[in-house]
């Protein structure tokens, strides 16, 4: 069982974890309702009880995104405390080690790593569908956004980072064409597309890149004004309303891998899934060093929390590019998943190796 240090530790960071979450949550809660100010004053009488449903549903996916983050800043707050009042100091005068004394830290951790993942396993997929058909229908006002198709008629992906179902136009679209041998064909990023009819989409101001069947680029890039391509993605399909696959549970991901081999982000975010629980691991490593490891920087409280916050963003920064690289096939999804992962973990164990235990 717990020793008396383990459950002081322990009862000084169970409140601040609550306290930094419910922090967290509501500035997200608050900069997203700000945003969606325009579409609450329309619905009139309907805007509480479908703000309270919206963010009701929404709230286990915030908790899931957030966790990593909450637990580090959590445990940076109380790390500081206990540092700025000796606490630790005497620990160590005592004859505890550092490692000692952090025990319950990776312990609670561990804890943190298995609720998350239970909160995306089975509370986030209860209320996918009522979460997504909510957002689409209320809040979107006929715009879809972050969509990734499969042409598998002309072999195909498509992204489309925003779609209006009004004026059948796409905005920052990003489309991979394959060769027979899975290899990329050709790359369009253009601005804009407009639907012609006749499987036909009008795209606006395109960059083109060209490869060989080995996969290999052919020079020049090609800078087009204006191109027609030909696809079997019409506005009906694009208009659908569809489950984000970032709420689908571990298995009902397997099974759409399956079912959509060729579909890079399917596989992005199984393994993302993989990775993610090693998150809490990661950020810890990487924070606690900076927070009690070096003298010099244990000096300044607002530095030592400042940092945890900045070790969050830098993360969850490469987080998002390596995402988009992995699901436009620009890098390998495995790769893409576990490479924030790889690169924080082993720097976080260099500094933890360096601190002064």
């Amino acid at each position: 069982m717990f020793s008396r240090l383990d459950n002081y530790i322990l009862k000084a960071f169970i409140p601040t974890f609550f306290m930094c979450l419910l922090i967290i949550s509501g500035i997200y809660i608050v900069v997203d309702l700000l945003q969606k100010l325009g579409e609450f004053v329309d619905m009139g009488g309907e805007a509480f009880g479908t703000g309270i449903r919206y963010y009701a549903y929404l709230f286990p996916v915030i908790i899931f995104q957030f966790f990593p983050a909450v637990t580090l800043i959590a445990m940076g707050v109380v790390l500081v405390k206990l540092s700025r009042n000796r606490e630790i100091l005497a620990m160590q005068v005592a004859g505890i080690s550092l490692y000692r004394i952090l025990l319950p830290v990776f312990i609670v951790s561990v804890v943190m790593s298995f609720a998350s993942f239970g909160d995306q396993e089975w509370l986030i997929p209860r209320f996918a569908e009522k979460l997504e058909t909510l957002r689409q229908t209320s809040f979107d006002d006929n715009i879809q956004k972050n969509l990734l198709l499969d042409d598998k008629e002309n072999n195909a992906l498509l992204r489309v980072w925003r779609y209006g179902k009004k004026t059948q136009r796409m905005q920052s679209v990003f489309i991979l064409a394959r060769y027979e041998n899975r290899k990329k064909k050709f790359t369009l990023s253009a601005e804009e597309g407009r639907w012609l009819g006749n499987n036909k989409w009008l795209l606006a101001k395109v960059v083109k890149h060209v490869y060989d069947e080995r996969g290999r680029w052919i020079a020049p890039v090609q800078q087009i004004d204006s191109l027609e391509f030909e696809s079997m993605i019409t506005p009906m399909e694009l208009g659908k309303i569809k489950l984000d696959p970032s709420l689908l549970s571990f298995e009902q991901l397997k099974e759409l891998c399956k079912t959509e081999p060729d579909n890079p982000r399917n596989s992005l975010l199984f393994h993302s899934r993989i990775s993610y629980t090693l998150t809490h691991f990661v950020l810890l490593l990487l924070g606690i060093p900076l927070v009690v490891g070096f003298e010099r920087l244990s000096k300044n409280l607002f530095l030592r929390v400042g940092l945890c916050v900045l070790i969050c963003g830098i993360f969850y920064s490469l987080t998002f590019v390596c995402s988009n690289l992995g699901t436009t096939g620009m890098l390998h999804p495995i790769l893409a998943a576990w490479l924030p992962t790889i690169i924080f973990g082993s720097v976080g164990l260099l500094f933890f190796d360096m601190m002064n235990m």
